[in-house]
C-alpha cells in the first residue's frame, strides 16, 4: 500500500483538530491558518475518502460514526509521534543529580523505580552531596539538577522551593518502651549534627524542645553523626531516640519500624530545593516536572500523618 500524500497527511492533521475542538474556528485558531482553508482540507479528506466524517448544523458540529472510529486512530498516531519525537531529541547521556545523600536514600531512590519506568529513555547518574552546591560545576554541566536541604537563599542560580519539612522525634517501639517514665533525661539522644553546612550545633533538637518541652534548658549530649541517615539507622538499632524529618521518616513509620513516642511535629528551619542548570534541556524538564508532581503527592499523605498525630506535647523534663 503506497503512503498517503503530503495533502492527505495535512488534511488528517486538520481533521484531528476540528474533531478534537468540534469547531472550524478554533481549529483554525490552533493550526493559525483561515477557517475557510480548515474547511476545504476536511471537504478534500471527505472526498478522497468518500463518505462524511462530520454532522454539520447551524450551531453544533458532530462526528459521524466512521469519523469518531478516525479519530480514535489520529489520536493514537499523533500521541506516539509526539512521545518518538520527544526521545529523538532527548540526549542520551545520563542526567546527573546532585542530591542531600539522607533524603537520595530514604525519599529519592526509593521513587526512581517509578520515573525510570516511565521514562526509559531518561537514565540518571544519581550523586550523594552533602556539601554546599558548587555552581561551577553547575556551570560546567557536571550537575544538571541539584536538590539540597538547607533554610538559605539561592540568588545566583534558578532555585525553587520543592517540599517543606517537619521534624519529630522517632524511635523503636521497643525503645519506646523500655525508657519508662518517658522523659528527655532518660533518653539517650541521636544527633545529625550538621543538617546543613553551617548548621548550628544541636538545631533540630533544640529547635523541638523549644517549641514542645516545659523546661528549654536542656543539656544536651548523645551521640552525633554528620548524616541524618545514620542517627535514624542508629535509632533503628534501638541505640537511641533521633530528631526525624517527615521525608525521612515517612516509610519507617508506616511500617511500624518507627514510632513518634513524643507526639508533636514542628516546621523545619531548612527545606528541599530543586536547582537546575537548563531549562532548555528535555531531561531536566521531565525529571524536574516529574519530581515536582512525586512532591506534591508527598506532601498529602505527609499532611494527613501529621493531622493523625496527637497535639498534645507529653511531658518533658530538664535533663
Amino acid at each position: 500500500m503506497s503512503l498517503p500524500s503530503t495533502s492527505v497527511l495535512g488534511a488528517l492533521r486538520s481533521f484531528h483538530v476540528v474533531a478534537t475542538k468540534l469547531s472550524f474556528t478554533r481549529a483554525a485558531a490552533d493550526l493559525c491558518v483561515t477557517q475557510g482553508a480548515v474547511s476545504q482540507q476536511i471537504r478534500l479528506l471527505e472526498e478522497h475518502l468518500g463518505l462524511k466524517l462530520f454532522i454539520r448544523s447551524a450551531r453544533t458540529l458532530t462526528l459521524t460514526g466512521k469519523g469518531e472510529a478516525l479519530h480514535k486512530v489520529m489520536t493514537r498516531v499523533f500521541l506516539d509521534t509526539e512521545a518518538i519525537l520527544e526521545e529523538l531529541q532527548t540526549p542520551d547521556t545520563p542526567l546527573q543529580i546532585s542530591c542531600s545523600p539522607s533524603f537520595a536514600l530514604h525519599w529519592l531512590t526509593p521513587r526512581l523505580a517509578d520515573f525510570n519506568a516511565r521514562y526509559p529513555h531518561v537514565p540518571v547518574r544519581l550523586v550523594a552531596e552533602f556539601q554546599d552546591l558548587d555552581c561551577d560545576e553547575l556551570a560546567r554541566g557536571r550537575i544538571d539538577i541539584a536538590i539540597r536541604y538547607d533554610p538559605k537563599k539561592y540568588n545566583d542560580v534558578a532555585a525553587e522551593d520543592l517540599l517543606d519539612e517537619f521534624i519529630i522525634p522517632v524511635s523503636t517501639p521497643l525503645f519506646a518502651e523500655k525508657a519508662q517514665p518517658l522523659e528527655i533525661r532518660n533518653v539517650h539522644l541521636l544527633h545529625d549534627n550538621e543538617p546543613w553546612t553551617g548548621a548550628p550545633e544541636y538545631c533540630e533538637w533544640n529547635d523541638w524542645i523549644e517549641t514542645s518541652a516545659e523546661d528549654h534548658k536542656c543539656t544536651f549530649d548523645g551521640t552525633q553523626f554528620n548524616l541524618s541517615s545514620l542517627a535514624l539507622g542508629s535509632a533503628l538499632k534501638n541505640q537511641g531516640m533521633a530528631m526525624g524529618r517527615m521525608a525521612l521518616v515517612y516509610d519507617d513509620i508506616i511500617s511500624g519500624r518507627l514510632v513518634f513516642p513524643f507526639g508533636r511535629a514542628i516546621p523545619a528551619r531548612a527545606r528541599y530545593v530543586l536547582i537546575c542548570r537548563d531549562a532548555v534541556d528535555r531531561r531536566v524538564n521531565i525529571f524536574a516536572n516529574w519530581l515536582r508532581t512525586e512532591c506534591a503527592h508527598f506532601r498529602l499523605q505527609r499532611d494527613r500523618m501529621l493531622k493523625s498525630i496527637p497535639t498534645e506535647a507529653r511531658a518533658l523534663k530538664n535533663r
